[in-house]
C-alpha cells in the first residue's frame, strides 16, 4: 500500500541537492595541493590565504612575541612553497603544514637563544683587544661615533639603542618595528662597523 504522501515525498527529494561526503572538503583540499605541486601560483596563494591565520594561532601557543610570530609565519610558507614537491600525500598536507611550523618555531626559539646581542659584543671585544692602551674605549667611542653619521637615521638609532643596553625586542616595539626587521638591519650595518672601528683604533677582530 502505497503512503498517501509518497508521490509528494519523491518530488521534494528529487529538488534536494544529493548530500555532500563527509570528505568532499579534504578532496578539494588535496586538489588545490595537487595544482600548487606543480607551480600553480593561485593554488599556492589559496593555501597561504586558507591557513595563514591558523598558522600565526598555533604559532602564538609557541612564540607568544607578535613580531617574531610574523617572521615565522612568513617562514613558514616560503618553505611550504619549496618543499611541496616533496609531499607525498596530498591527503595529509595540513599535519604535514603543522609539523612544519612547528619546528620551525623551534628552530627560530634555539636560534635566538644562540645568537648573542653581536652588536654589544663586539665592543666588549674591541675594549678587551688590547689591555696595553687604557684609552681604547675613548678611541672606540670617537670612531663609532664617526661611523654612526655615516647610516641612515633610522639605522643610527637602533645601533644607539642597543648600545645604551636595550633589547631586541625592546627597540622592535620602540621604533614599531618587527623583532625580524630589526635583527636584518643591525646584522646588515655590523660588518661596517666592525670594519669603520678596528681601522680607526689599528684593531682586528676576527669575523
Amino acid at each position: 500500500m502505497r503512503h498517501p504522501h509518497s508521490d509528494q515525498l519523491a518530488t521534494v527529494a528529487s529538488v534536494l541537492p544529493a548530500p555532500e561526503p563527509i570528505n568532499a572538503a579534504r578532496r578539494e583540499l588535496a586538489a588545490v595541493v595537487l595544482r600548487a605541486q606543480t607551480g600553480d601560483l593561485s593554488a599556492q596563494s589559496d593555501l597561504v590565504r586558507r591557513y595563514s591565520h591558523r598558522i600565526a594561532g598555533f604559532l602564538r601557543t609557541l612564540l607568544r612575541d607578535h613580531g617574531a610570530i610574523e617572521d615565522v609565519t612568513q617562514t613558514v610558507f616560503i618553505k611550504m612553497v619549496r618543499r611541496l614537491n616533496r609531499l607525498r600525500d596530498a591527503g595529509s598536507f595540513e599535519s604535514w603544514l603543522f609539523a612544519m611550523a612547528r619546528s620551525t618555531a623551534l628552530d627560530f626559539l634555539r636560534s635566538r637563544r644562540r645568537r648573542p646581542e653581536t652588536l654589544i659584543e663586539d665592543i666588549s671585544e674591541f675594549e678587551s683587544a688590547d689591555p696595553s692602551r687604557p684609552a681604547l674605549l675613548s678611541e672606540i667611542t670617537e670612531a663609532l661615533d664617526l661611523a654612526l653619521t655615516q647610516l641612515s637615521p633610522q639605522d643610527r638609532t637602533l645601533v644607539a639603542l642597543v648600545v645604551e643596553g636595550h633589547s631586541y625586542q625592546t627597540i622592535a616595539t620602540r621604533e614599531g618595528l618587527t623583532l625580524g626587521a630589526v635583527k636584518a638591519r643591525l646584522t646588515r650595518v655590523r660588518p661596517f662597523l666592525r670594519t669603520a672601528v678596528g681601522e680607526a683604533t689599528g684593531t682586528r677582530l676576527a669575523a
